[in-house]
C-alpha cells in the first residue's frame, strides 16, 4: 500500500485538485494592452476609398494589372494629405494623396 492512512491520502487529493485548479484558472488571465497602447492604434491609416483611388492611379501610370496592385501600409500626413505605399509584383511605389483624392505624387521606390 502507497498510503500510510486515509488521511494522508485525502490530504494528497486535496493538494491535487488545487494544484490543478491553479494551472487552470491562472491561465484565464489575460495581458493584452489596452486598446490605445496596441501597436495597430498608434497611426492613423489612409480611408480605404483614398487607398484604391492610389492603386487605380499606379495601375494607369505604371501599365499594371489592378488585381496586382496592392495598398501594404499607409500613413496621415500634415495638412490632411495620406502617404500610401503600394505594391505590383514586387515592385513597390509610394502615392501622396489629399483627403479630397486627389493624387498628389506617385513615384517607384
Amino acid at each position: 500500500m502507497l498510503w500510510k492512512s486515509d488521511r494522508e491520502y485525502t490530504k494528497t487529493l486535496v493538494w491535487i485538485a488545487l494544484a490543478a485548479g491553479t494551472l487552470t484558472f491562472g491561465g484565464c488571465v489575460s495581458n493584452t494592452p489596452a486598446p490605445e497602447n496596441m501597436a495597430r492604434n498608434t497611426q492613423q491609416t489612409a480611408p480605404a476609398d483614398l487607398q484604391v483611388a492610389c492603386a487605380n492611379a499606379a495601375t494607369q501610370k505604371f501599365g499594371a494589372n489592378h488585381a496586382s496592385v496592392l495598398p501594404v501600409s499607409s500613413s496621415a500626413l500634415d495638412g490632411g494629405k495620406y502617404q500610401i505605399i503600394l505594391e505590383a509584383k514586387g515592385q513597390r511605389s509610394t502615392c501622396l494623396i489629399d483627403q479630397t483624392g486627389q493624387v498628389l505624387s506617385l513615384e517607384k521606390m
